[in-house]
């Protein structure tokens, strides 16, 4: 099993360097336009013909991968938020890597989607999409920019970060497909919001929400509202307690009047599958990976910091995670110290959540979900430091 379409970031993933068109091009005797000053140095190198010591270079792993992706029958595309896409385009004229039959060709001939331009990558995608008819599902991306995963959180497109400035490598480029096959795994189809059409559903909890996520979420998508984000990132938070889905609930209304909300029971369409899934407990107090919202940078970078550290816990992506939440104040109900949150993130709500608002009834006599009793049950993987922190 193999995406439909891999894409590449162009600067620190396929290559060293910089290409800034305000950069290249202004020695002495500089053609124009800019990128008929690109010259090839030699094989992995193209260099500014005014300038020597300007230069950019491609990464060791890449005419493998090149080649790797193009034998599994996937189409190449090119994506980049570089300001000059005719420097990119000929960059990659010199660079030239081996086809799926073994041919040497230059890396923008096989490239089926070309999309250099500056703009949020999310709007890459949705071209590309628009051009083949391919789902986002089926679509991953290599890039060295963190804050470019919007394309996993609101798209659904995998999302492989390059770390260091050492481009994409063959083990970095291997995790990516793992990951995206992975995601595959947790697919349940979407059969509508009749809790019949679930034979094998799994109550997760209960959720207080506004209704326009609820209403991505009733149509079998995903939450794509980034104008907050929760300490543990942008997701659907549930509670195994259905009074503090009620306390948040309300809370929603108190701080941001106007706004409709309604509490729903969080369901997984398979719970076979549920429970098979990667599950992480975190520490509570482990603030160094939780969500850093200071800027876009440090955002996505929070995301994937988090995402190393739950993979040095034996978790890997897709997964959700549970932690224990300070108590809100005066009037919280429940534990007056801590309660327990699942954070279930967008990946995993295409994937496999179901959401069913409730009525006036059923939250009187919804019953209590209990995570930490769920632990063995559902596989969740517990580390040593969440252990010291409350067991």
């Amino acid at each position: 099993m193999y995406p439909k379409i891999v894409a590449l970031d162009t600067d620190w993933t396929l290559f060293w360097g910089w290409l800034k068109d305000n950069e290249w091009g202004r020695g002495p005797n500089a053609y124009a336009p800019k990128e008929n000053n690109i010259e090839k140095r030699n094989y992995w190198e193209v260099e500014d013909r005014t300038n020597r010591s300007i230069a950019c270079g491609m990464y060791a792993d890449i005419p493998r991968i090149i080649k790797d992706i193009l034998q599994n029958g996937a189409k190449l595309a090119i994506v980049s938020r570089n300001t000059s896409k005719a420097m990119c385009d000929r960059a990659l004229w010199y660079w030239t890597v081996q086809d799926q039959d073994g041919q040497d060709k230059p890396i923008i001939d096989l490239a089926s989607f070309d999309e250099v331009y500056n703009k949020d990558k999310t709007e890459h995608f949705r071209a590309i999409k628009g051009y083949s008819n391919v789902d986002y599902c089926d679509m991953i991306l290599y890039d060295d920019e963190a804050f470019n995963n919007t394309v996993e959180m609101m798209l659904g497109v995998t999302f492989q970060v390059s770390r260091d400035q050492k481009g994409l490598t063959w083990d970095n480029y291997q995790e990516g497909l793992t990951i995206w096959r992975c995601t595959k795994a947790i697919y349940s189809p979407w059969c509508g919001l009749n809790l019949g059409s679930y034979p094998k559903r799994k109550l997760l909890g209960y959720s207080g929400m506004d209704m326009g996520t609820i209403r991505e979420l009733e149509a079998g998508g995903r939450r794509s509202d980034r104008k907050e984000a929760a300490r543990w990132g942008f997701a659907m938070y549930v509670a195994d307690d259905v009074r503090v889905a009620i306390y948040f609930n309300n809370w929603i209304r108190r701080y941001f009047p106007g706004t409709q909300t309604a509490v729903c029971a969080i369901y997984a369409r398979d719970g076979d599958i549920w429970n098979g899934m990667n599950k992480i407990w975190a520490p509570s107090f482990r603030s160094d990976i939780m969500q850093n919202t200071s800027n876009e940078f440090m955002l996505g970078w929070s995301e994937e910091d988090r995402n190393r550290q739950v993979a040095q816990w034996g978790v890997k992506k897709p997964y959700v995670l549970f932690s224990r939440h300070p108590s809100m104040g005066l009037g919280f109900p429940g534990n007056p110290q801590r309660f327990t949150e699942l954070v279930i993130y967008p990946q995993v709500q295409e994937n496999l959540i179901l959401t069913i608002r409730m009525s006036d009834n059923e939250l009187r006599t919804a019953g209590h979900v209990n995570y930490k009793g769920k632990i063995q049950e559902w596989n969740i993987t517990v580390p040593q430091q969440t252990q010291n922190d409350f067991w």
